[in-house]
């Protein structure tokens, strides 16, 4: 989806707005960019300096009412002896040797020049050729690492305004995944906000850094610059603005234009392509029928036409190279013949400049061309993060199914029952397609209860209403006769846990994954816990034992030493309802004994409801319910529903028979 203008400009306003350039690390930002542009600006000069000196070698001619002029602003600093009421007006006096001055002289009407004057008057050393080189070049390298490190700290804010607004945008996904993460039955909307966290929420730091680098130091630097450039020769200066800024604009526009119009070609080509390659994968069809003269004729042909179209693309972008270089380089025929203009004047006109002049003239208009390019390329970076903070707002904007009902009462632990009572669900996007179809079902407290289903959402989705991961869309549940949908979520699940699915424990110490971070629960309780399951052995072979660290830069678990750690962190909290969802994957014969004795720690005083991935846990079980097309189809024992009911045969066989693998398409 791209955004329209509208739609991008109230996106970038959510993301960025007004109130941010009013902000600590913003005002620093823009005053830092300011210091910024004026070492540009005296770099600029100095570079002027630097030139002029080469080209004038510190030499002065000047006649005697010039002389009289210099002497007033200069005083003793002109180190001339002669009288000079004495010469004649036509009498011309060679200075030699004389570092600044002649940079001085010429642009002393220049409003840049008086602060240089006076230090020329105060510093004896800006009178001498070598130490006045010296010393410009020692000034212009100061500046440019000065300058350097005051650009580099402006990129670090930028960065910062950017991270934070990322920063901002993924704590929201967070608290949003929070929200609606326990929901999601088949993990879509997880791996959605996976994706936002990590790919869109860099673009949208990325970009910001760059919108608030660019607006703060690039506009600054390139109206410091023009005004020097406007101070040296306003009507030079714009006289060379007008044809660059009309070739800058007719190059992008060219440039877009050609852009627009290959992609157009390409999309063409590439149909072009796939109807090409088709005859490879018709091979039996084309040799069978014996079509091979048909089949080459029109291979041929449609090979033509691509090539064609290949060749035109090429053609239209050395056409527009051309063109654009053409434009370049009439323009730049044009500034030299104004600037030469200018150079060769005699040098008593008004509109003559000296070469270190309409060099730094030169050097101003080539300074000007990258900021003005980054600041184009804004309007495509604006999109692309509009782009990208959308799909963020539109996941943000999603309302959670389960949230607390006001006025909510504290949940007792489950003593008695648990009933489904006419409980409809389906999946959000899948229109008429119920998981669970009016379901009734009742439970009674105590043992272990199987959930079985052909459909393995329909079991999951019945196992994640009892802790309000999910929220019946029609009828409701109750534990003990109380609506569930009305008790407080923090009692509701301080009761009933589930262990299962993808995510069994987290980057952070063994001890730390079963404690969850609360200090309410002591390390020995921990290790109890860890001993009933049997995790406790295989958690001590670990390097650092319970202060392991597990996750992606730290030690893996296997399946079987996850669930036993999912299952002790459960033990730990002792809730009257635990909800269970076996691994898929294969568990090793020691996984499975460990795991079968953990489950008779588990079931003594509670009551435990289990998805099953193993025929142990099924025989082991106090009842079975059998869900059929989001129904209870059957409740009984595994013995009598193998002797006497057809479906449950059918599941038992598609789901335990030792060749459903075999059955499985090959990937």
């Amino acid at each position: 989806m791209y955004l329209n203008n509208d739609d991008t400009d109230s996106t970038w306003k959510r993301i960025l707005p007004k109130s941010i350039w009013s902000q600590q690390g913003t005002v620093q930002l823009i005053l830092l960019s300011l210091l910024a542009g004026i070492m540009l600006a005296l770099m600029f000069v100095t570079g002027l300096l630097v030139v002029d000196l080469f080209v004038s070698k510190g030499i002065v001619v000047l006649k005697r009412d010039e002389l009289k002029v210099a002497h007033e602003i200069y005083g003793p600093a002109l180190n001339v002896v002669a009288r000079i009421d004495a010469m004649n007006a036509s009498e011309e006096w060679i200075l030699q040797d004389r570092g600044l001055l002649h940079s001085l002289w010429l642009s002393k009407d220049r409003i840049w020049v008086k602060p240089i004057q006076l230090l020329y008057i105060q510093v004896p050393a800006l009178r001498s050729n070598n130490t006045t080189l010296v010393i410009l070049l020692i000034t212009g390298g100061l500046l440019g690492l000065l300058r350097g490190i005051v650009m580099a700290r402006c990129r670090l804010l930028a960065s910062q305004i950017g991270m934070n607004s990322a920063n901002q945008m993924r704590k929201q996904l967070h608290r949003q995944v929070m929200r609606i993460g326990p929901s999601d039955l088949m993990d879509r909307e997880t791996a959605l906000a996976y994706d936002l966290f990590r790919e869109e929420t860099s673009i949208v730091r990325d970009g910001i850094a760059a919108h608030a680098y660019r607006l703060a130091v690039h506009p600054i630097s390139i109206l410091i610059v023009i005004f020097l450039g406007l101070s040296i020769s306003s009507r030079l200066f714009i006289q060379m603005a007008i044809p660059l800024l009309g070739c800058w604009i007719l190059v992008n526009r060219e440039q877009a234009r050609f852009d627009r119009s290959k992609r157009l070609v390409e999309l063409d080509a590439e149909r072009r392509s796939k109807v090409l390659a088709e005859s490879l994968t018709k091979t039996r069809l084309i040799r069978g029928y014996g079509m091979e003269e048909f089949d080459n004729a029109l291979f041929t042909r449609l090979l033509n036409q691509l090539s064609t179209f290949s060749d035109t693309v090429m053609r239209r972008e050395v056409y527009s190279r051309w063109m654009c270089w053409g434009l370049v380089l009439g323009c730049m025929i044009l500034l030299a013949l104004l600037m030469g203009v200018k150079v060769i004047l005699p040098i008593e006109h008004p509109q003559c400049l000296q070469l270190a002049e309409v060099t730094l003239l030169g050097a101003v208009f080539a300074f000007v061309y990258r900021p003005m390019s980054r600041l184009w390329e804004l309007k495509e970076i604006r999109h692309e993060v509009a782009n990208a903070a959308d799909k963020v707002h539109r996941f943000l904007d999603r309302i959670p199914e389960v949230g607390q009902a006001v006025g909510a009462k504290f949940l007792d632990p489950l003593s008695r029952s648990i009933m489904f009572e006419n409980v409809t669900y389906s999946m959000p996007g899948l229109t008429g397609k119920r998981i669970l179809d009016q379901l009734e079902l009742k439970i009674p407290a105590g043992g272990m209860t199987v959930i079985a289903s052909s459909n393995p959402l329909e079991a999951r989705a019945l196992l994640y209403m009892l802790p309000r991961f999910l929220e019946p869309q029609e009828g409701r549940v109750l534990i003990d006769g109380e609506d569930i949908a009305w008790v407080t979520l923090e009692s509701l699940r301080a009761e009933t846990l589930y262990v299962g699915g993808p995510e069994m424990y987290f980057t952070g110490t063994i001890l730390e994954n079963l404690t969850c971070g609360n200090d309410d629960y002591a390390a020995s309780d921990a290790i109890n816990a860890a001993k009933r399951v049997h995790a406790h052995n295989f958690i001590q072979k670990l390097p650092q034992g319970y202060q392991t660290i597990l996750g992606e830069h730290g030690e893996q678990l296997t399946p079987g030493e996850a669930y036993r750690l999912g299952l002790a962190r459960a033990l730990l909290r002792n809730p009257a309802l635990l909800l269970l969802e076996e691994p898929d994957q294969n568990l090793t014969e020691e996984d499975k004994s460990l795991i079968d004795d953990a489950y008779e720690q588990l079931q003594e005083g509670r009551t435990v409801i289990v998805i099953p991935s193993r025929m142990s846990t099924i025989r082991r079980s106090s009842r079975i319910v059998l869900l059929y097309q989001g129904k209870v189809a059957t409740i009984n024992t595994h013995a009598n529903l193998l002797a006497g009911n057809e479906l449950y045969r059918h599941w038992e066989y598609t789901r335990f028979n030792i060749f459903r693998k075999l059955n499985q398409p090959a990937t």
